[in-house]
């Protein structure tokens, strides 16, 4: 009883965590507070691991049999690269997919497409990213990668013809904020079709389980 009773006091929050997390997110406490409970429900390690995010991933896309984006997107929030996800860097992925700030998302989008992580995307990158995206959420028929290839091709070649303006075939974060917030073709362009068409609707999340998962919805969606 005393062993349990020391588990659940560590596993608490202190005032100064919950006003940290607070400050980093802008959420309320009680939001704070209601987030954690339902984490810990889920993960009661207090960490979600690579493993547990693609379950999730396969509760969406059940039929792909691609994980390389579901990946990506793990490690874009593994922040400090423990192969986790604790409960700050959760907070962080819902902040950012769950927010109206369109420069948070805009950036994680870059961060995506980013592969190599030097900070500039060339046409490969955007280019395996984009077809990775389509068979996650297409269908999984081999006859389709060809068009998925074509699609992702046309889609890179518009956007870097229209904002690379320095023709050194890489976009640079500012040029690819700037194209996306100044170009509504361009927002167009970038949101992935396939999926819209594809991801569930969950609107009204019944449990902690959904709200991660409408979390990655979002990522997968914006």
């Amino acid at each position: 009883m005393g062993n349990k009773k020391a588990k659940e006091k560590i596993q608490e929050l202190s005032e100064d965590e919950i006003l940290h997390y607070c400050i980093l997110t802008d959420f309320s406490k009680e939001i704070i507070l209601h987030y954690y409970d339902g984490f810990l429900a889920d993960c009661p390690s207090g960490k979600l691991s690579k493993k547990e995010f693609q379950k999730m991933y396969k509760q969406i896309f059940p039929h792909s049999k691609s994980i390389k984006f579901c990946l990506r997107i793990f490690e874009i929030f593994d922040r400090n690269k423990d192969n986790y996800l604790d409960f700050e860097e959760f907070l962080l992925a819902i902040k950012v997919t769950t927010s109206g700030d369109i420069n948070d998302k805009l950036k994680v989008a870059f961060e995506i497409y980013d592969l190599k992580g030097d900070g500039k995307l060339d046409k490969k990158e955007m280019i395996k990213t984009l077809i990775n995206i389509y068979e996650m959420a297409g269908e999984d028929n081999k006859s389709l990668k060809g068009q998925y290839q074509k699609f992702a091709e046309k889609k890179v070649d518009i956007l870097f013809e229209r904002f690379n303006l320095k023709k050194d075939n890489y976009l640079t974060l500012s040029e690819f904020t700037e194209g996306c917030l100044n170009d509504e073709y361009l927002k167009n362009l970038l949101n992935a079709t396939f999926i819209n068409n594809k991801l569930p609707n969950i609107n009204k999340p019944k449990n902690f389980h959904e709200i991660q998962l409408q979390a990655i919805q979002n990522v997968l969606s914006m």
